[in-house]
């Protein structure tokens, strides 16, 4: 107690000091070593609360129950006014900022001090169970990137965050409660802010916008004049948007094996010829053969349905004329066989053999290449939320498959992974694999492979899985993990199931009862939850078929600490239609496994697509620890 006295008291001694000390010298330097070193003491040498005996000290206390806004309350009532500092906490891997105040000047100083936050285990770090920080103050001015029906293009709007993120500075979310019916509230369905729709203009509406989605916030706190003339010019210049895109070209099965010749005739009078050879499932467009100079194809972005081999998955073409074209038809043929039965984005044409007419318009300049910014018109505070650390680092296995269409969406780059680089120990430099619509076996992911990845996830990493490959890991995991775990597998799936319903996600309360066939007394569903960001409105997403379209879980061997969960609506009373489950996420040791049902999510909507990009944000987005061993790194600088 003396100590602490003694330290006290020189901090109040030195918290005195004159408003005027100059930077440059090294008798400044000095001063801020005392006042960080004194202050770390401090925070060690506090007592906790007296309802918290379990804690050795406040500092432990602040980190290990996410106290951040008491833990900054007590930084500002103890170091000197004329002082500035910004608090970071290190996991081994990255440091997340938890207070920022600006940006420290070249004669910053930082003082670090690794923390056992409560329940801590000998050497090692605990499990990831935060989600978010409580009343999070934003600036005026702040910079808003809705994800609502208010937004362009929700999937380009991602690149915008990833960019944001490399610019070194934080992107937070506001998280909120998409359950319908359970519990909701209107407070944690949508925020009310006041906003101006046109951040950029010189003259500017203001009023209050409803956002619903998740959006995504940059505080003004953040921004300088750089940062935010950079963040204009990738909203208003994103990746090159497609112009317009065909979902679905599928063809009679019996056209399996053939080269077909699709000629896409303009408005301008010019043609662009597409070859498809439905034998290797390529796609190229011959030299030679077009007149076309100005609509271009994205033949690398094709992919084709790993189970119905006739069927091509999302035709991406862009517009390159300074002025609007329209595809008015499309004639096909093939030299080997008569085509018949094609149906294109849903629309069956029986006979081909004549012209198609589609009327598909190629917009030039269109407003859904820039991505919308709203800015803030005063200080607003949040009570849930959550930053993005980093851009993500994606790897994809075993091929890219259906992934290929989430990228000409968005622009998001990824690396495909086979067995060698995986076994050679390349999954270290990523931080979420996604294994999209594939048969996974014994034969095409040996032991060396499954339990490459089984390690790489337990150590942190997050797996999506998609489709097919649900039930294939699943087992391989199960073979390589062995007694490890009680559960069988990442998570513990049963049955699967055909459905075309529309999704829920769920949560549990009082009055809810869905669940009861399992234990989830672990958890708050998708409360709150980033994966849960992905919802309409009406707190619904459309279903989607597929190989696996609802999965269920094994009840005897289920892992129970899921944290979001997503259901198929009931046929019957429209309540919910479970023990069937569409998307599910789970820890895996100190890593995440998602899964989610469902074929190319690409081809029903942005929502229904979004929990894929919902899952390579999640990747590196903070989560808060709540005990483990943690370094605390405290940055300070003259004002």
């Amino acid at each position: 107690m003396g100590a602490l006295l003694i330290i006290t008291a020189l901090l109040f001694v030195v918290s005195q000091a004159p408003t005027g000390v100059q930077q440059a010298d090294a008798q400044s330097k000095t001063q801020l070593m005392h006042y960080g070193d004194d202050t770390i003491d401090l925070l060690k040498n506090s007592p906790p609360p007296l309802d918290q005996p379990d804690y050795d000290n406040k500092l432990q206390y602040y980190l290990s129950e996410n106290k951040f806004d008491d833990l900054n309350e007590f930084l500002n009532d103890t170091i000197p006014d004329n002082v500035a500092y910004n608090v970071e906490i290190y996991d081994g891997g990255r440091y997340f900022p938890i207070i920022r105040n600006g940006y420290p000047s070249a004669n910053g100083i930082s003082f670090n001090e690794i923390i056992v936050t409560k329940g801590a285990l000998a050497g090692g770090v605990g499990h990831l169970t935060g989600m978010s920080i409580a009343n999070k103050s934003f600036d005026n001015g702040s910079l808003i990137i809705p994800m609502d029906k208010q937004q362009n293009n929700n999937i380009t709007a991602y690149n915008l965050i990833l960019k944001i993120s490399d610019l070194g500075i934080p992107v937070y979310q506001l998280l909120m409660d998409p359950r319908k019916e359970y519990g909701s509230t209107l407070e944690t369905k949508l925020v009310k802010i006041n906003t101006t729709t046109e951040p950029w203009g010189d003259e500017e509406s203001y009023g209050v916008n409803d956002y619903y989605g998740g959006p995504y916030v940059v505080d003004a706190a953040d921004l300088t004049p750089i940062i935010e003339n950079q963040i204009r010019d990738y909203a208003e210049n994103p990746i090159q948007v497609p112009s317009c895109k065909i979902d679905k070209i599928e063809f009679d099965n019996n056209m399996t094996g053939t080269i077909i010749d699709m000629t896409f005739n303009l408005s301008d009078g010019s043609k662009k010829i597409v070859k498809i050879s439905t034998n290797n499932f390529v796609v190229t467009v011959p030299e030679g053969d077009n007149d076309s100079k100005y609509l271009e194809i994205d033949t690398s972005s094709i992919a084709f349905d790993d189970f119905s081999k006739s069927k091509i998955i999302g035709l991406v073409m862009f517009n390159q004329a300074p002025f609007n074209l329209t595809i008015d038809n499309i004639t096909i043929k093939s030299d080997s066989q008569e085509v018949v039965n094609i149906t294109i984005d849903g629309k069956d044409y029986s006979n081909p053999s004549s012209i198609i007419p589609v009327d598909i318009d190629l917009l030039h300049n269109d407003p859904v290449r820039k991505v919308k910014v709203h800015r803030s018109v005063e200080n607003f505070n949040y009570t849930h939320t959550t930053w993005l650390t980093g851009r993500p680092r994606i790897a994809v296995y075993p091929k890219d498959g259906t992934m290929r269409n989430y990228y000409s969406d968005s622009g998001i780059s990824y690396t495909v992974l086979d067995n060698d680089r995986i076994t050679n120990g390349d999954l270290k430099n990523f931080d979420i694999l996604i294994i999209p619509h594939n048969i996974i076996t014994k034969s095409n992911m040996d032991d060396d492979v499954a339990r490459n990845v089984t390690t790489w996830v337990s150590d942190g990493g997050v797996l999506l899985a998609e489709c097919a490959s649900i039930t294939g890991i699943e087992e391989r995991v199960e073979d390589v993990d062995e007694d490890t775990h009680s559960w069988h597998g990442f998570i513990g799936i049963d049955n699967i199931f055909n459905t075309t319903n529309t999704v829920q996600f769920i949560g549990l309360n009082s009055e809810q009862h869905n669940f009861d066939y399992i234990n989830l007394s672990q958890t708050n569903g998708s409360y709150l939850h980033p994966l849960a960001q992905s919802y309409t409105e009406d707190e619904t997403l459309p279903g989607t078929d597929g190989t696996i379209s609802a999965f269920g879980l094994n009840i005897t061997g289920f892992n129970p600490d899921n944290s979001i969960m997503a259901v198929p609506q009931g046929t019957g009373d429209g309540g919910l239609d479970h023990p069937k489950v569409t998307f599910i996420e789970a820890p895996f040791d100190k890593g995440t496994v998602i899964y989610l049902a469902g074929h190319d999510q690409s081809t029903l909507s942005q929502q229904r697509e979004r929990l894929i990009f919902n899952s390579i944000l999640y990747s590196t987005t903070a989560k808060v620890y709540s005990y483990g061993l943690l370094e605390i790194r405290i940055t300070m600088w003259y004002k």
